[in-house]
């Protein structure tokens, strides 16, 4: 049934606050539902990453020119393309922090003009991850240039933005962040708190698009097999009810949750069989 013309109105009067509640409510009931039908294998995972883990080192050097992604990635692969996708980052928390100092880790923000005031009160929280704040205005004098875009790009683990200048950071930065999903994750700088700092190093950051396959990554191989896990069953929780909540997706549409290395094959730790396979097994 359509919706009525009081609906579509209420709709077009939201605020993008209201519009973003409303979201992190329904994926919020969507979490408890997946969290009772899809029951994962902790010991199954940990073989997965062992075996992950076991093949970085068989296949690591010291030399400086082979350069690897040290990071351990969950994959979610689905059986359908989603018919409306969101580029929007999603912050998802993790019991064991794959940034830190240990691992070199480097933040940077993007502002609102100008950024002195936001810079200041970022040094008086003292968060050694945050090693550049940018303002808006200064992105095309400072980096006018791809080279620059991309140099920039490099140079940073992760960004951040001023949730209010999200919608317009595209012509600023380039289509390397938007094609590489690094896309800045919008945080309210206008009330900032250490709290809501340290809260963006202890978290991943998930971009949907388009599909079937997604990736994000969730552990290092630094970190031990047990704290890889706890991070792989915390972000599986978390992210398939992201995914699952875009129009025309159910349950029904997840094929497998795999962990992988940006170099190796995927292994997985979960599968989910179609209506027709498991009408194939039954007909055996």
């Amino acid at each position: 049934m359509g919706k009525n013309i009081e609906q579509q109105e209420v709709e077009k009067n939201q605020t993008k606050e209201q519009v973003l509640a409303i979201k992190k409510n329904r994926i919020t009931k969507i979490g408890k539902s997946i969290r009772k039908l899809v029951v994962l294998d902790q010991k199954q995972i940990k073989k997965a990453i062992n075996a992950l883990l076991k093949y970085r080192e068989s296949t690591h050097t010291d030399n400086i020119l082979d350069i690897k992604d040290d990071f351990i990635y969950l994959e979610i692969v689905l059986n359908k393309l989603p018919i409306k996708y969101s580029l929007r980052p999603v912050q998802i928390k993790l019991p064991n922090a794959i940034y830190n100092q240990e691992m070199n880790s480097k933040f940077c923000i993007i502002s609102t003009n100008p950024q002195r005031q936001f810079k200041d009160q970022i040094c008086e929280f003292d968060i050694p991850l945050i090693q550049k704040v940018i303002g808006y205005g200064k992105l095309n004098k400072k980096y006018p240039t791809y080279t620059d875009k991309r140099k920039l790009f490099y140079e940073y683990d992760q960004f951040f933005c001023d949730q209010r200048i999200y919608g317009n950071l595209a012509k600023g930065l380039g289509k390397i962040f938007y094609e590489r999903k690094k896309i800045p994750f919008p945080i309210n700088c206008e009330n900032i708190t250490q709290e809501a700092l340290n809260d963006l190093s202890n978290s991943t950051y998930f971009i949907q698009g388009n599909g079937p396959v997604y990736t994000v990554k969730i552990g290092r191989v630094a970190q031990t097999a047990d704290q890889i896990t706890q991070n792989v069953l915390a972000a599986a929780y978390d992210v398939l009810p992201n995914v699952l909540q875009e129009k025309g997706m159910s349950l029904s549409c997840l094929r497998q949750l795999n962990v992988k290395l940006s170099s190796s094959i995927s292994l997985p730790f979960y599968s989910r069989l179609s209506v027709r396979e498991i009408e194939a097994w039954k007909n055996q």
